[in-house]
């Protein structure tokens, strides 16, 4: 008979963090203080985006910059882009984006907010302490990517930010309708359906 490993080493071998809510909802709160930090306000879009590309910043950073070598320095590998193809990553993670922000305002820790003309999404201050006690590695690591892909991403208008994005992902645009965007209209709907704040961390 052959040998079969047990389930929980199968789970293990298996599970990806970005899988678990809090892991992901940690993520976003680190972006909107990263960005904060730099004087940017991110609307649904913006900050999908580059919550995607900081856990992933070999995407956009080039490889034998100064940057690049200090994301290595931190922990970050190409590798962790290779098992998917980066299109489908992202918008498998776009997917979960509205319903992570929604629950974060729901907790109290993100607020919803009116910036010239934009609806876009600030961190409490609730949620800036939550987001200061993440000490890890890879939340250091994170913060670093997050200060190095803002300014990337930022520096473009939202139509040229689409049109790069189809480059950073390899997308094929036949396959991928990678603009249809994560709407506020989403956001609220899953916001009207969750329960009163109740704190994450």
């Amino acid at each position: 008979m052959s040998a079969q490993a047990a389930p929980d080493e199968n789970a293990a071998s298996t599970l990806r963090a970005e899988t678990i809510p809090a892991f992901r909802m940690a993520q976003i709160m680190l972006v909107l203080v990263g960005a904060q930090a730099q004087g940017s306000k991110l609307d649904l879009e913006r900050l999908s985006v580059i919550e995607f590309l900081s856990a992933n910043p070999f995407l956009v950073v080039d490889e034998d910059s100064p940057a690049s070598n200090q994301l290595r320095l931190q922990g970050f590998g190409r590798h962790s882009i290779t098992y998917a193809s980066p299109s489908q990553r992202f918008v498998s993670r776009r997917e979960r984006v509205t319903s992570d922000i929604a629950q974060l305002v729901a907790f109290g820790l993100v607020q919803l907010t009116v910036h010239e003309g934009q609806r876009v999404f600030t961190v409490t201050e609730s949620g800036q302490q939550a987001a200061d006690s993440l000490y890890s590695v890879y939340a250091d690591a994170y913060r670093l990517s997050v200060a190095t892909v803002i300014p990337i991403v930022m520096k473009l208008s939202s139509p040229k930010m689409r049109e790069r994005l189809e480059t950073w992902l390899r997308v094929d645009p036949v396959l991928f309708d990678l603009f249809d965007s994560p709407t506020l209209d989403e956001f609220e709907s899953e916001a009207s359906g969750l329960p009163p704040r109740d704190m994450l961390f």
